[in-house]
């Protein structure tokens, strides 16, 4: 069992108990081991399978127990019957942005609420109007928190998709014997949207080997149950709650079924009317071609999906470009760029470590790093405003700095090490340093973590004013979203992306799942401005480095290239460009007095 699995059973414990209306200090106590099991470098599960001493600061001999507990055995008596004590509902109700176990109890005990709909139901009957602390703005933010809540349940994180998805398809691959020629996943975990509503796969399976298939299919041990089943579709809900949609096709028309099920509807329906008028059929059967007579059409024979948008002239357009978002215009005029890959990355930003809010190490994150063949890593801890990360003040600060210009003495011919903070932005807009402690970094990664219910002209004026600041290097995670929890808070990103550009300030693509952010659709916008990007991890632990992957599918759907990039080149050219963008910008503030 993972550490942040353990730290999760104590915070549901405690939010039963708050529902309960246990004692105060009981709840704090679970509180405050699983905020101090979260922050562990080091895996529980490691120590009590190696029999070592079980000694953790905070947490009492009853909860070092638990751990044991949950370690050994994989549950927890106590919890599993803490859980069959309120209605399962009242956790979905905990889901709910502005319901924290109090006021969930509030509903439950006035009102027998033990679900969303439940909820739903009592607004629309304007039930909670009498209830104390439910006044007329509250109940009005609980309602658009409810309608976020209904669209956010139905979908899953990229990542939670993909996963389930290459589950099933190694499954059915890996069958005794051949029955699968080929099988790929399409839809928009293809075209690697942010989140996904369902998965979608098409399947061509060797002829007459259709019962075996379904045999196979329908023993796989994740199926909730199947929606729906044909010799062309079948339909089944997985334990994950995610739909899958398989299709089966002929293998002599599976790349039209590929082509025309990984979408999207607005880039089919202009390919479609595009090609309609030069006398193209196209569906996911193929591409038929009527002939002079108009009296009947062939099919044209592709291997490929190059072959595929080659048949209309047109450059092949990859999946995550297939949006309706003028990526056919590009096609038939060259347009489509070479697309950042991965492998283009030479060095990460954004790293925490056990100075602030990291689970490791500073030296295992640099370790990391060096087995992942990077040139360079930025180390950025959480600043002294970020008091629920453990930010450093200015003189623990100089202290980081000082042991990173060591640890760049130790790995001198393995990796540069650069120094950094993710510092605050304020509510007014300055950073929670001084220019003299500012100006012994080498980067700085400004963000808003605080204050999100400002209106959208204060807000951008707040991040602007941020960005005029000679020593912020670039904005993390522009609209401060956390995908299917919290929307985006009000910004005028055109602004922002206008500021970017004069003052020459870097725009993060923050490559964890759940931000992903800055969001793709605006990603062009910026780089038509010259606006620079980085593909930061946001890691904090080692093997959240990798999730720069992520970055690189969004920094993809943006039409992003290697040279968009500010961390697709090497560390003296990094350094140089922090140095350079730090200069001009204090030349231009000090043009600007």
């Amino acid at each position: 069992m993972t550490n942040a699995e353990i730290a999760e059973v104590f915070e549901h414990i405690a939010e039963i108990l708050e529902i309960k209306g246990e004692n105060p200090f009981k709840i704090r106590a679970y509180l405050n081991a699983s905020a101090v099991i979260s922050r562990l470098g080091e895996s529980l599960s490691d120590i009590i399978i190696e029999r070592k001493n079980l000694n953790i600061p905070g947490i009492g001999k009853d909860l070092h127990l638990k751990i044991k507990e949950l370690v050994e055995t994989g549950s927890l008596a106590y919890y599993d019957e803490l859980l069959k004590s309120v209605p399962d509902g009242l956790f979905e109700l905990l889901k709910i942005r502005g319901l924290g176990p109090k006021k969930a109890r509030l509903l439950y005990e006035n009102f027998n609420i033990k679900s969303a709909a439940d909820l739903e139901n009592a607004l629309k009957s304007n039930k909670l109007k009498d209830i104390h602390g439910f006044g007329e703005k509250s109940i009005e933010n609980l309602k658009k928190s409810l309608e976020e809540f209904n669209i956010f349940k139905t979908r899953f994180l990229y990542p939670d998709a993909l996963n389930q998805a290459l589950m099933l398809e190694y499954y059915l691959k890996n069958t005794p014997q051949k029955i699968i020629y080929d099988i790929q996943t399409a839809g928009s975990l293809r075209r690697k949207m942010e989140t996904v509503g369902d998965i979608d796969m098409v399947l061509s399976v060797a002829a007459g080997k259709e019962p075996q298939f379904f045999d196979r299919l329908f023993k796989y041990p994740e199926i909730l149950r199947t929606e729906s089943s044909g010799e062309t579709k079948t339909s089944i809900i997985l334990k994950s709650g995610i739909h899958a949609d398989l299709r089966l096709v002929p293998y002599e028309d599976f790349v039209y079924a590929l082509h025309h099920f990984t979408g999207s509807k607005m880039h089919n329906e202009e390919l479609r009317s595009l090609e309609k008028a030069n006398g193209y059929k196209i569906n996911e059967y193929g591409i038929f071609k009527r002939n002079k007579n108009e009296i009947k059409t062939n099919k044209i024979k592709v291997n490929d999906e190059k072959e595929f948008y080659g048949v209309f002239g047109m450059q092949y357009i990859p999946p995550e470009l297939r949006e309706g978002t003028g990526e056919l215009d590009a096609a038939l005029n060259g347009g489509i760029p070479v697309l950042i890959e991965e492998r283009d990355l030479r060095g990460v930003f954004h790293i925490h470590t056990t100075y602030t809010d990291g689970k490791e190490s500073m030296e295992a994150m640099v370790e990391e790093c060096i087995k992942l063949g990077y040139e360079y890593i930025g180390i950025s801890d959480h600043s002294v405003s970020a008091h629920y990360a453990n930010g450093l003040s200015a003189d623990e600060l100089e202290s980081q700095i000082e042991y990173i210009e060591r640890l760049n003495k130790k790995y001198a011919d393995k990796i540069k090490i650069f120094k950094g903070v993710e510092s605050d932005i304020l509510p007014d807009g300055s950073l929670d340093y001084d220019d003299k402690t500012l100006s012994k970094l080498d980067f700085v990664i400004a963000s808003v973590h605080s204050n999100f219910n400002m209106t959208e002209s204060l807000m951008t004026e707040r991040i602007v004013k941020a960005i005029k600041n000679p020593y912020t290097t670039m904005i993390g995670h522009l609209t401060g979203r956390l995908l299917l929890e919290r929307k985006e808070y009000p910004l005028n990103v055109g602004r922002i992306l206008d500021s970017a550009s004069e003052y020459k300030t870097v725009i993060e693509l923050n490559a964890n799942p759940k931000r992903l952010d800055i969001d793709w659709r605006h990603i062009k916008s910026a780089l038509s401005k010259n606006v620079m990007l980085s593909i930061n991890p946001d890691a904090h632990k080692t093997e959240g480095i990798r999730l720069v992957n992520y970055g690189v599918g969004i920094a993809r759907k943006g039409w992003a290239k290697k040279s968009d990039i500010l961390n697709t080149r090497s560390a003296s050219k990094v350094y140089d460009i922090l140095r350079s963008m730090r200069d001009f910008k204090k030349e231009k503030v000090k043009r600007s007095k």
